[in-house]
C-alpha cells in the first residue's frame, strides 16, 4: 500500500452490489447447515430473534449481516463461527486495487501524489 490519506467517497462511483461471491458463499453456508440442524427459516428466526426474511436475505447473499448476528446464528445451530465460514475462499479487493466501494460513505485512499496535485 502506498501512502496517502483518506477522503469522502467522490460522488457518482457506485457502492459494492450484493449479492457478491462473499455474501453468497456465506448464505449457502447458513442454508446447508440450517437444514443440517432440521430447523425452517421461521424456527431459526424466532431462535435468533431476528426476522424471517432476515434469514432468507442472508441464505440469498441480499444482505450483510454483522458479526454479532452471525455468532447469534452459530449459537442457536450449534455450530462455531469458523465452521460457519468453512470452505469459503471468496475475497473482495479493497477500492483503491479495483474492487466496489462497500457503502456508499466508505473513505477512499487518496495516494499522495494526486493529492498534491489537487485530486480529491
Amino acid at each position: 500500500m502506498t501512502a496517502g490519506t483518506r477522503t469522502k467517497t467522490p460522488s457518482g462511483i457506485a457502492r459494492g452490489r450484493l449479492p457478491n461471491a462473499v455474501t453468497l458463499a456465506l448464505g449457502r453456508n447458513l442454508r446447508y447447515f440450517r437444514e443440517q440442524a432440521g430447523l425452517t427459516q421461521v424456527e431459526l428466526a424466532f431462535d435468533a430473534e431476528v426476522e424471517r426474511s432476515r434469514i432468507s436475505k442472508i441464505e440469498r447473499g441480499h444482505i450483510n449481516p454483522s458479526l454479532l448476528t452471525l455468532a447469534t446464528l452459530c449459537y442457536c445451530l450449534k455450530i462455531t463461527l469458523p465452521t460457519l465460514f468453512e470452505g469459503m475462499k471468496e475475497t473482495l479487493a479493497p477500492s483503491w486495487k479495483g474492487g466496489e466501494l462497500r457503502r456508499s460513505n466508505q473513505a477512499v485512499l487518496v495516494a499522495s501524489s494526486e493529492k498534491s496535485r489537487g485530486h480529491r
